[in-house]
């Protein structure tokens, strides 16, 4: 069987377990945490060595053709997935009464320090607290810095060594994915309340069919058509990856995975240049700091809020909405 057919069978088989044993299955959650971190313990070196690689064989007009480039498609991106944000709420039916919110819902809001988060005044603080924004950004000036240095070699070789072994530590711990998986699907399945999932069916319905929608029409049309890339070479090269974020509910894990599924489709098409090699190592990294189509439909939850308790955003307010919302 493929990783991915494994992945699929362990979250099967766990929600199965979770449903039959129900709270005896909680204690798996550890299994589950231990399967995610060791996954996450070489996140950011990967991140760190593959952006000062990737930025620093390059020049510095690939540097800002690369820039343009990558950001010209994000806002793309962005502009379509905020206009399904937006026509999300046709889909909810008319709602007569609503009993959304309570005290006992209202949480503290934790402090947010948006300087810290994307300003690295102590690089290793950054690593150890996992503040990725600030980690890509160090990485990003150090590399950056480095395509006008000579000698560069000699930094940047240990790095690539250091890029492949991080690579076969990720490569062993994913072949664990079906059975901590499998744990994270059991304790998920024994310990959550059926009447809790009903309550929020008609936002679930809605966020799946766009969800489905995005991935597996929308998102890799786009590819397709701007790349010799098909159909099936994006679905099937991206499938481990989509499996194990999709059931980790965690996409940062993911990020070296995804560079070296990209890095073997650009092999396939003898595309596999050192200016593309290098593309993918910084593109990777660095778009996961700003909000992806995921994260920005997410806003929906807002607009379905509004809608559950008869209180809906007006129409003049959809602006500073979206673009509050993306921030």
């Amino acid at each position: 069987m493929t990783l991915s057919t494994k992945v699929l069978l362990g979250l099967a088989l766990g929600i199965g377990t979770g449903v039959f044993l129900g709270e005896i299955a909680a204690p798996l959650q550890i299994v589950g945490e231990v399967f995610i971190q060791l996954l996450q313990m070489t996140v950011l070196p990967y991140v760190v060595a593959s952006l000062i690689v990737g930025l620093g064989r390059l020049t510095y007009g690939e540097a800002i053709a690369l820039a343009k480039t990558g950001g010209t498609l994000l806002l793309v991106l962005w502009a379509f997935t905020l206009s399904l944000v937006i026509l999300m709420p046709l889909m909810f039916p008319n709602w007569e009464t609503a009993s959304l919110f309570s005290t006992t819902l209202v949480e503290e809001k934790k402090p947010f320090n948006f300087v810290e988060l994307y300003i690295p005044a102590n690089p290793f603080y950054s690593l150890a607290n996992n503040l990725v924004p600030a980690v890509v950004l160090f990485s990003m000036v150090m590399g950056i810095a480095l395509i006008g240095v000579q000698k560069k070699e000699l930094l940047l070789e240990p790095l690539s060594v250091l890029v492949n072994v991080l690579m076969k530590i990720t490569g062993f711990v994913v072949q664990l994915a079906p059975f901590g998986i499998f744990a994270i699907a059991a304790s998920a399945a024994g310990t959550m309340n059926v009447e809790e999932v009903g309550r929020w069916q008609i936002y679930l319905l809605a966020y799946v069919v766009v969800w489905a929608l995005l991935t597996f029409w929308v998102l890799p049309a786009f590819v397709t058509s701007l790349t010799p890339l098909t159909y099936r070479d994006v679905l099937g090269h991206t499938k481990d990856v989509l499996i194990t974020a999709f059931a980790t509910g965690n996409l940062l894990i993911v990020l070296p995975m995804l560079v070296e599924k990209s890095k073997e489709l650009l092999a396939k098409y003898d595309l596999r240049t050192e200016e593309a090699h290098s593309a993918v190592g910084v593109i990777v990294p660095t778009a996961f700091t700003f909000p992806n189509c995921g994260k920005l439909l997410t806003l929906s939850f807002i607009l379905f809020a509004g809608w559950f308790a008869d209180v809906p955003i007006a129409i003049q307010e959809y602006p500073a909405f979206l673009s509050v919302g993306a921030l």
